[in-house]
């Protein structure tokens, strides 16, 4: 394994390291508010657990991606945003903790019982901003920049998410919201802080 790889790897576990007090903040936290608006309205469909669920192989293939084929520009400009959006989620999900009140589910059936999986692993806690938002939608923002061409599908993946997040009743449309900003926060924070290096090495006077 070359080192660039390793510092790859080591650079986005820490990354998740971070975002991991996701999982930790919504076992622990205690009080806060419920973020729901009148116009969260959206009806409990079981059957959106799958394209929540498939949020996390699609992360999964986007931070293989990253690790193996970015190059090093895209690779520091994307750990940098994403690095800002998880910092400033776990901050928030700490400091103003909110949380989901569950809707009942009934029936046995193969979708009803997925979601009961994920209501497990997500817990009721941390619910804004969505962190399945803000990792789908800072992963969109940078590949619509890397691949315009295909921006139909960032586009597609980020509506799915967002929608099955509320159709699960797992988040409402504030948590939506504000996982967008999160993450379009980030991702400026990374065009911007690359834009900057690149500007100071090329002002920088040659040594003779």
């Amino acid at each position: 394994m070359s080192p660039s790889l390793k510092k790859r790897i080591f650079v986005m576990g820490g990354i998740l390291m971070i975002q991991f007090n996701y999982s930790i903040a919504t076992r622990v936290m205690q009080g806060g508010v419920i973020p729901k608006l009148p116009i969260d309205v959206f009806p409990l469909q079981p059957l959106w657990a799958v394209p929540y669920a498939l949020w996390y192989p699609i992360i999964i293939a986007g931070g293989i991606w990253l690790i193996l084929k970015s190059n090093e520009r895209l690779f520091r400009e994307f750990s940098a945003g994403f690095l800002l959006t998880c910092v400033l989620g776990v901050l928030t999900f700490y400091f103003f903790p909110t949380y989901i009140i569950d809707s009942p589910l009934r029936g046995t059936d193969i979708f009803t019982q997925l979601l009961l999986l994920l209501r497990a692993m997500d817990g009721d806690y941390a619910a804004f901003p969505s962190a399945h938002v803000y990792v789908t939608a800072i992963l969109a923002f940078s590949f619509n920049r890397w691949y315009p061409k295909y921006g139909w599908l960032w586009l597609f993946i980020y509506v799915m998410i967002s929608l099955s997040t509320l159709f699960t009743h797992q988040h409402y449309i504030l948590d939506v919201v504000g996982g967008t900003i999160y993450a379009w926060v980030g991702y400026r924070f990374g065009v911007w802080r690359m834009k900057r290096i690149q500007t100071n090495n090329t002002s920088k006077p040659e040594v003779a």
